[in-house]
């Protein structure tokens, strides 16, 4: 069984935001003062508001930067745009320096292009806004998340495709998609970097992990059948960018959220597709997460040694969004920060 968003037949405009501070191993007095400040800017708005820790989960980090980063959620655009208009919002980012290592990604979605699904009946980030979920046997298939949204007239698809599969598909623009993401050797791109217009159908996807209160056998089970084919597939994704449409890729620990209040970590995937096909594509084609898929299955579905009393919680939201739905802003952020890459592209 699954547990789904429950909107009762009603529409929104919701804002889903990514905000981050990028800094050294440890807080300084020159960043901590910037991150307080954004968190309570943040928290004075947003109907929930999560913070993210980077963490490796156990792939090796290379050089990439430290970064502080907040999730936040606002269930009416509205909201979101007079927060966003006000004057002290607007003094924090005017007033950054060109060194600031602070970015914003910005994205107004409808309902309609929004999915989430939860293998317990608790809810996490955007559907902590909303009253209840709705249980649902509709899982366990590939191409389950497309028909989640579901759509007669869009198929969600980019108008372009990666130079890997350029000769399958030749009425498509080629993208080319940076191998990696910021590096602290490719140095900081002072100043302001605005990125809008990006190509319809990007698909954003956010996955987490917790293991409240789990006995000692799901744990064991967990690390043995688990842990390893969930590191293989994170790690394929974030090292093979090109080939899987993978515009950007961060792992975390999230350190706070409203709902969770014990003691369980929770573990983040971060991750922007070039299209909903991409995404799908991957974890068909890589046999790491085709084992994931089935381990899982076998472990928590019908007549599994777990199925029934389970405590590990899984979830996952995914956006499809237009091109006028996303706005981003990075100031003096590392070389390829998140979608800064895509401020030149053609539509």
């Amino acid at each position: 069984m699954v547990f789904l968003a429950d909107w009762e037949d009603q529409q929104h405009v919701f804002v889903y935001g990514v905000f981050g501070v990028q800094h050294a191993s440890s807080l300084t007095n020159n960043n901590k003062p910037t991150i307080d400040e954004l968190h309570n800017l943040l928290t004075s708005s947003a109907g929930q508001v999560d913070l993210l820790i980077d963490e490796s989960h156990g792939i090796e980090a290379g050089e990439k930067p430290r970064t502080t980063t907040f999730v936040a959620y606002w269930l009416d655009a509205a909201t979101y745009q007079s927060w966003a208009g006000s004057s002290p919002v607007q003094h924090f980012w005017d007033t950054l320096p060109e060194d600031a290592g602070v970015w914003r990604e910005v994205m107004k979605v409808p309902t309609s292009r929004y999915m989430f699904a939860a293998n317990q009946d608790m809810r996490w980030g955007l559907t902590s806004l909303i009253d209840k979920l709705r249980a649902s046997n509709d899982e366990g298939y590939w191409g389950v998340y497309r028909h989640r949204i579901g759509s007669k007239d869009d198929t969600f698809t980019s108008p372009y495709v990666t130079a890997s599969k350029a000769k399958k598909v030749a009425d498509h623009k080629i993208l080319t998609i940076p191998t990696q993401g910021p590096r602290i050797a490719d140095g900081i791109r002072l100043g302001r970097v605005h990125v809008n217009n990006i190509p319809d159908n990007i698909c954003f996807v956010r996955e987490g992990q917790r293991q409240p209160n789990v006995a000692k056998e799901e744990l064991g089970l967990w690390l043995e059948k688990v842990a390893p084919h969930a590191k293989s597939w994170i790690e394929h994704l974030d090292m093979h960018r090109e080939k899987n449409g993978v515009l950007s890729f961060s792992t975390h620990v999230c350190e706070q959220s409203k709902l969770n209040d014990d003691d369980a970590a929770e573990t983040d995937q971060l991750a922007y597709f070039l299209d909903l096909a991409h995404f799908e594509a991957a974890g068909r084609a890589f046999k790491g997460h085709v084992h994931l898929r089935k381990t899982v299955m076998e472990m928590y579905g019908p007549g599994g040694p777990l199925d029934g009393i389970g405590k590990a919680e899984l979830y996952v939201e995914l956006l499809i969004l237009k091109s006028k739905e996303f706005e981003a802003e990075y100031v003096g952020c590392l070389q390829g920060t998140g979608l800064m890459f895509l401020q030149d592209i053609q539509q």
